[in-house]
Formats: structure tokens, C-alpha cells, sequence
């Protein structure tokens, strides 16, 4: 038996070759014993034979200008069960792209530019204490060697302004970052 188990915190899909021996009543331990945060993923047995591949089908969903609605559906093989490397790549586009802006529209201070938002302030999605939740951020800056931090405050409990390193940050949201700056 296979399991493919699909990682939400960093938008992995794995692919385990288990014995099929394995109760489905035991997965969850057997993947909580191996590493797995059983909170964050989603799993889903699929039969030994379909060696490397797992069939997957995209849907989408979409309304006309003129209300209706349609679906279109492709079926396809997965091969590459991760798209890890994918998400690390955006990543490092955002963050080179704010950097540039924040060089440009930016104030220059000691070694770096800094950009201070006053009134609305983007709010991103970033792992705060671990957990993922919503962030104000308040003032993001660029060191001369390229490296970003942020200043935010976590939008469910204000009043707590810290700094929050580029990491933390979920793909795909320094990009609301960048859009402020740009107004």
C-alpha cells in the first residue's frame, strides 16, 4: 500500500510505501511516529499498484460575466510529489523584490533602508510563536547585505509589536508587503 500525504505547512506531497498489512486505524500513528505533524497534513491511501505515479484530477470552477457557471476538469499523473523547491523559489522572488523596492522608496538609515507604514499597514500571514496567524506589519527594513526583517504585531493581539524574520513569512504574502510600499 502507498500513502500520499499532503503537507499544508509547506505545501509538500509525499508519497510513503508501506506494508499493506497497515490498518487504515493505524496510519495516523504510524505517520505521527515518523515525523509527521498529523495536525497540518492530509492523507489518503491509494493502492501499491500504482507505482510511482498517483492519478490526480485539477477542477476548476469558474462564473461568466453573464452568471454562469462552469467547470472544466483535466486528469493527469503525479511523478514529482513535491512542490517544495517551487515554494522556496517564490519565496526568494518576494523577497528580492521587496528588496529592491525598499532600496528605492525606502529611507535610507545606518546600514539598510526602512519603510514605515502608518495608517492601514498590510497584514500577512506568518508563523508567529509557531503558529500560523494574521500580522500587522508595521515597518519592514533591508539591510546593505540584502537581508529583510519585519516589525509586526499580531492582529488578533495588538499592542505587542516584535520582529518577525523572512522565513516566517507564508509564500506569497511579502507580496502585500511590496503592494503597500508601491501605493
Amino acid at each position: 500500500m502507498k500513502i500520499v500525504v499532503l503537507n499544508h505547512t509547506d505545501v509538500r506531497v509525499e508519497l510513503l510505501n508501506v506494508v499493506d498489512s497497515l490498518c487504515p486505524d493505524e496510519i495516523e500513528e504510524f505517520l505521527y511516529d515518523r515525523g509527521f505533524d498529523v495536525s497540518n497534513i492530509s492523507w489518503m491511501e491509494v493502492p501499491s499498484d500504482v507505482n510511482d505515479y498517483v492519478p490526480i484530477k485539477f477542477h476548476e470552477f469558474d462564473v461568466k460575466d453573464n452568471g454562469e457557471e462552469t467547470h472544466s476538469e483535466r486528469t493527469a499523473r503525479l511523478k514529482n510529489f513535491t512542490i517544495y523547491d517551487s515554494v522556496q523559489d517564490i519565496k526568494r522572488r518576494e523577497q528580492e523584490e521587496l528588496a529592491d523596492v525598499l532600496r528605492h522608496l525606502g529611507t535610507r538609515v545606518d546600514d539598510g533602508y526602512e519603510y514605515h507604514f502608518e495608517g492601514e499597514c498590510p497584514i500577512i500571514a506568518a508563523y508567529d510563536y509557531d503558529e500560523p496567524c494574521d500580522v500587522v506589519i508595521l515597518s519592514v527594513r533591508v539591510d546593505d547585505d540584502g537581508y529583510i526583517s519585519l516589525v509586526g504585531d499580531e492582529k488578533n493581539d495588538r499592542g505587542n509589536p516584535h520582529s518577525l524574520d523572512v522565513d516566517e513569512i507564508l509564500a506569497g504574502h511579502l507580496e502585500y508587503v511590496t503592494s503597500y510600499i508601491l501605493q
